[in-house]
């Protein structure tokens, strides 16, 4: 008896070892994922240059600058934003205005989520409110499927919130500078679209929570807990309310000033060095860190759509569907359809990148006084498709790994995961009820 005992605990072990060991494994592919899709985007872009003799130089000739450098500028200026401790002070005051009710909490902190997504980077918006989100739910009573509703309205909602204006994400940023709308026309179409859409999402899944007990005295728990952790915090409003005028102004400049008169990342380095002679002047410390991944990532997919784009294939796509499809309306929901599918298959960077040369096209010729819209659709499409897979939005894999690292226990001591499978029902709900809503806009508005 002891013998079998020993052979079955044997088995046991060699299972455990073997699923250790391949969890492992898909950590550090989950860390070399964004190395390894820049060199694959590199690479694909290389191949196809050789196969359609597409001189590199005249890719790099007419590359994307302005977009790359709006991408770093307003990362950098987060950095000076995060450095006056208002996102924790914020974050801190939803926590205590939720009262630690798990519904609400989810709901107020998906709202926040939007909001800052709309004005600064996304995934810099998620790496503000992440600690004060892990301090809350490890004092908290959750459920993996808590967790895994909280963070799947999440990064939907910094997908929304990144679409809802002109430098919140990427595709946004491309749209910008692509001069198929102006900043302002951008801002007054998408921020109604997206704030709706955001609504409805942050309704829809806090109904999926489920109702609380009369646990009141671990709510008030977790919040002192979050307070007692965060009471240093000093609040630089001296500092931030000169940021907030210099933010105000880019916002101006990018609505007032044509481009061709300043060019959109001009005022974006503009802004940055006036924020930064303020902070300056202010003594403020600034640790002015960002990712060179995402930034390489970036640089990656714009060159992979530039070779793309002149081999005159998406010319030829766009000018077949304008040929097979008459009517106006149908024509564009076909491009949100197969938009947000590419962005869903290949994530959101390459599919702005590579379908922004169809849109132009399609702006060029009987729709093009409808542009305005069809930009804003081109966004949402692409919005819709980036909360479809992990890999597809900006900041998936990064929220991911930073929820895992986590250590978030559910009641039984286990701790929780949430990766590519625990999301994959998520994101086809989170799909559907932004492509559904986007479809029907445009259907009215066109």
């Amino acid at each position: 008896m002891n013998n079998v005992i020993a052979i079955e605990n044997g088995r046991a072990f060699n299972k455990d070892k073997i699923h250790n060991k391949n969890c492992s494994i898909l950590d550090k592919l989950g860390k070399s994922a964004p190395l390894i899709l820049i060199a694959i985007m590199f690479i694909a872009g290389s191949i196809v240059a050789l196969l359609f003799d597409v001189p590199v130089k005249n890719v790099m000739n007419n590359y994307s600058y302005d977009v790359l450098v709006i991408l770093i500028v307003m990362e950098l200026f987060t950095n000076l934003i995060a450095e006056t401790g208002i996102m924790q002070l914020l974050a801190i005051k939803i926590a205590e205005l939720s009262k630690g009710q798990k519904r609400l909490c989810l709901m107020m902190f998906g709202g926040m989520m939007f909001l800052i997504s709309s004005c600064l980077n996304n995934i810099t918006a998620v790496m503000m409110i992440l600690p004060i989100v892990f301090v809350l739910l490890k004092t908290l009573e959750v459920d993996r499927k808590y967790v895994c509703v909280f963070f799947a309205a999440i990064l939907a909602l910094s997908n929304t919130g990144g679409a809802a204006s002109p430098v919140g994400d990427f595709p946004a940023i491309v749209i910008m500078t692509s001069g198929i709308t102006s900043f302002l026309s951008y801002m007054t179409h998408a921020f109604p679209l997206f704030s709706l859409t955001s609504v409805v999402l942050i309704i829809f899944w806090g109904i999926h929570v489920k109702k609380e007990k009369n646990d009141g005295a671990i709510r008030s728990l977790a919040v002192s807990n979050l307070k007692s952790q965060y009471k240093n915090i000093e609040i630089r409003f001296d500092v931030l309310k000169w940021l907030a005028v210099v933010f105000i102004s880019m916002f101006l400049a990018w609505s007032i000033v044509p481009q061709d008169t300043i060019p959109p990342e001009i005022i974006a380095v503009l802004g940055y060095v006036v924020a930064m002679v303020i902070c300056s002047v202010k003594k403020i410390k600034v640790r002015q860190l960002m990712d060179l991944k995402s930034v390489l990532t970036i640089a990656s997919f714009l060159f992979f759509a530039q070779v793309v784009s002149q081999t005159g294939l998406l010319n030829l796509v766009a000018a077949y569907l304008q040929s097979n499809i008459d009517n106006p309306k149908l024509l564009v929901m076909a491009i949100m359809v197969i938009t947000s599918l590419v962005a869903g298959a290949f994530s959101a960077g390459p599919a702005a990148a590579a379908m922004m040369p169809v849109i132009i096209e399609i702006c060029k010729g009987s729709l093009h006084a409808q542009s305005d819209w069809i930009a804003v659709a081109y966004a949402a499409a692409i919005c819709a498709g980036s909360s479809l897979f992990m890999w597809s939005a900006t900041a998936g894999f990064i929220l991911s790994g930073k929820v895992n690292s986590a250590g978030i226990e559910e009641d039984s001591g286990n701790k929780v995961s949430w990766g590519v499978g625990q999301y994959l029902k998520y994101g086809f709900v989170n799909y559907a009820i932004q492509l559904s809503i986007a479809l029907a806009v445009m259907a009215v508005v066109l």
